[in-house]
């Protein structure tokens, strides 16, 4: 499911999102400071029959099909307001039950990243949620198979709050073979454009169902700053 790719000039980033929300929780003072990156969300898939999931019912709806079509229409208000393009996948969420693989998703992903010009790729760090894992372990596919030297990893809001799973997970990274670097001065830069916070914070009010599932309209976590760095990857 794709929607509203940029035309002419290339993308500044192509940054990959589990979720409806975690590209923006995450990133979205990078995107705001950025307009024209692309946010491609993985797990957009619907099942069919329609499910009904305790997540989705606290967010307020009725069932995933509903739960589906609001949440785009949260995401398309959000990227509206940082300014940032859609690509959607159709893999579904492990809430309703199934599993992707990694092979899968980088192969979507892959094809997605170059139809979309190879910009630089943006991938989140992947921390505790199986979705994230999944997501994160298939980004370092697609960067290997592209033969990519680094990409810049994001700490996935809001699960980041946890500094052991991060440690936990920047550790076996390093078992892999990649190594962790410093942010990269171009996105340090763009990191202090002014107006970027404000509309960060625009941008995260747009995803009110889960606000409300979080029972939380003001989560701490969402007003930090941003956590990015560089992973060299290992070619092997």
């Amino acid at each position: 499911m794709l929607s509203t790719l940029p035309q002419n000039a290339p993308a500044p980033y192509f940054v990959v999102s589990p979720h409806l929300d975690d590209a923006v929780f995450s990133c979205a003072m990078l995107l705001a400071s950025c307009p024209g990156s692309i946010v491609c969300t993985v797990f957009c898939g619907e099942p069919a029959p329609p499910q009904r999931t305790p997540w989705d019912s606290q967010a307020g709806h009725r069932d995933s099909s509903e739960a589906l079509r609001a949440r785009v229409a949260e995401d398309e208000r959000a990227l509206a307001i940082v300014g940032a393009h859609a690509i959607r996948l159709p893999f579904l969420d492990s809430q309703y039950g199934h599993s992707s693989s990694v092979a899968d998703i980088a192969d979507a992903l892959t094809h997605a990243w170059r139809r979309s010009g190879a910009p630089p790729l943006v991938a989140p760090l992947g921390l505790y949620h199986s979705d994230h894992v999944l997501v994160a372990d298939a980004c370092r596919a697609l960067a290997r198979r592209a033969r990519l030297p680094t990409l810049v990893l994001y700490e996935d809001a809001l699960y980041r709050a946890n500094r052991a799973i991060a440690r936990q997970r920047y550790a076996s990274l390093s078992e892999e073979g990649c190594r962790v670097l410093p942010l990269a001065d171009t996105v340090a830069t763009a990191l202090r454009r002014p107006g970027s916070a404000n509309a960060k914070w625009r941008a995260v009010r747009a995803y009110r169902s889960q606000l409300r599932a979080f029972a939380d309209p003001h989560p701490h976590d969402l007003v930090e700053p941003e956590r990015y760095k560089m992973l060299l990857i290992d070619q092997a």
